[in-house]
């Protein structure tokens, strides 16, 4: 277990140095820089499978999908300290583990939206809440190439967000931000935050991140 958690560390830690980014550089330009090392994130997967094995009892397309967005989630933890437990319900939440057409095709795992002028999306129906009731809009939903850069522009979504740039999200917990987003308006169902932590309490992805941070 020792050398699983030595070799964990230096994995992330090679990981992040190859993800530093200036917060001033533009969408596009970033994203032709932005690289993950597959290698790594293997090894990454790897590190990790014991821990999911053992203490969760997973269908196989939640283990496929958790090994996906696990490396994403935590690397951007580190780097902006978005609590990865919440980004990862998210995930699981808006996407159905991965199964969402969205996410299928264009690995959109948030349903991020694309309001950006000039931008191509693709269009979609997706169920929102109005005034307590369920209705299906189509909307354009932001594309992208791989699930690391549906996670990178999370956080600049939410860097960029000024509803939420009174937030050290660096001093939020998993539990404390998944209220502030209910409380800021994040989503129409008013039982979004309540679907967040059960998912959280369920799949114990808090017990993962505080297993995987002893770690480094």
């Amino acid at each position: 277990m020792r050398n699983k958690r030595l070799i964990v560390s230096i994995i992330i830690t090679l990981l992040l140095s190859s993800c530093v980014r200036d917060l001033e550089m533009p969408y596009d330009t970033f994203r032709e820089l932005r690289t993950y090392d597959t290698d790594l994130e293997e090894m990454l997967r790897e590190g990790t499978e014991d821990w999911l094995q053992g203490n969760l009892d997973l269908k196989p397309y939640q283990a496929d999908f958790l090994n996906k967005v696990l490396v994403p989630a935590l690397a951007e933890e580190l780097k902006w300290g978005l609590p990865m437990e919440v980004m990862t319900a998210q995930a699981i939440l808006e996407s159905g583990w991965g199964r969402s057409k969205l996410a299928k095709e264009y690995h959109n795992y948030f349903g991020i939206k694309e309001y950006r002028k000039g931008m191509q999306g693709a269009d979609y129906y997706s169920d929102e809440y109005v005034k307590g009731k369920r209705v299906s809009r189509k909307s354009k939903f932001r594309t992208y190439e791989s699930a690391e850069l549906c996670f990178v522009d999370r956080s600049e979504w939410f860097l960029a967000n000024s509803r939420y740039a009174d937030l050290d999200f660096r001093e939020l917990d998993c539990y404390e931000f998944a209220k502030e987003l209910q409380q800021r308006g994040y989503a129409t169902d008013i039982n979004y935050t309540k679907n967040l932590l059960r998912i959280i309490e369920e799949y114990k992805l808090n017990e993962f991140s505080n297993w995987i941070k002893r770690s480094l």
